[in-house]
């Protein structure tokens, strides 16, 4: 599976639109600017038909380090958690690697 970069979606953008690299560059980071700002003011972003990212909490919790067996406190966190839409999922699941 290839990783996808930041600057692999820029270039991306430059080779389907025809901008500057530096334009597509600002494009890019300003929609990653903006999940990030959205997600730390707790507000949900829902890009139809692809999905959506939201912050939840998650509760302080018993856990256990698996290298000494000790058992251990989970401190409580935020993550940011994203849910496919229906027809992504239905899309990924139908596409064939040829």
């Amino acid at each position: 599976m290839e990783t996808i970069t930041k600057e692999k979606i820029a270039n991306l953008l430059k080779e389907r639109l025809g901008f500057s690299s530096l334009i597509c560059e600002e494009i890019t980071n300003r929609i990653f600017s903006e999940i990030l700002d959205l997600s730390l003011n707790n507000k949900k972003l829902v890009l139809p038909n692809f999905g959506k990212f939201q912050v939840y909490s998650k509760s302080k919790r018993p856990g256990l380090n698996l290298q000494t067996g000790e058992a251990l406190e989970i401190e409580p966190r935020k993550v940011l958690r994203f849910s496919p839409a229906s027809s992504l999922k239905e899309k990924i699941n139908s596409y064939e690697v040829g």
